[in-house]
């Protein structure tokens, strides 16, 4: 697990963790690694639940659907936006959207939990196989008292 800064956009910051793609402890070690990192990032509490939420849905996907490659838990803070991507190795391309589950269903909400708890989110595929889910969400910090509107993405996930 490494943790990076982003010297180019002034006060982001960025934390990476890598994850074996195919084991079914990588959502909780994900899901702590992002609580711990946006703790540390002094996020409030119902912020860090929000995230640690949609961090393991989109990690349970990429274990289930992602192939035998690695996945990569990339968190990016920029202003009031937190942007929570999932990148799998292994995948071929193939649609990606948010449904209704089957009535009695063990499976297939986490997208649309994800669209419930997100301001926007998306994938993109990569012409080596690998594709990445990406959602933001809204931060507050647990020194504010108000959450600012969420800057706009392009299709790629990145904030324009």
């Amino acid at each position: 697990m490494t943790t990076a800064g982003l010297p180019w956009i002034p006060g982001a910051r960025r934390a990476l963790c890598d994850l074996p793609g195919t084991s079914l402890v990588s959502p909780r070690l994900a899901r702590e690694f992002g609580r711990d990192e946006l703790q540390q990032w002094g996020l409030d509490p119902d912020t860090i639940d929000t995230a640690a939420q949609v961090i393991s849905e989109l990690t349970s996907n990429a274990v289930e659907h992602g192939g035998d490659g690695p996945m990569t838990l990339d968190l990016t803070e920029e202003g009031q936006a937190l942007r929570i991507t999932v990148t799998d190795r292994g995948r071929p391309p193939a649609p990606i959207q948010a449904g209704s589950p089957v009535t009695g269903a063990e499976s297939g909400r986490g997208l649309a939990i994800v669209e419930a708890l997100a301001e926007a989110w998306d994938h993109h595929h990569y012409p080596s196989t690998a594709t990445a889910v990406w959602a933001v969400i809204a931060v507050r910090r647990t020194t504010d008292s108000r959450t600012l509107p969420i800057p706009a993405t392009d299709d790629t996930g990145a904030l324009t």
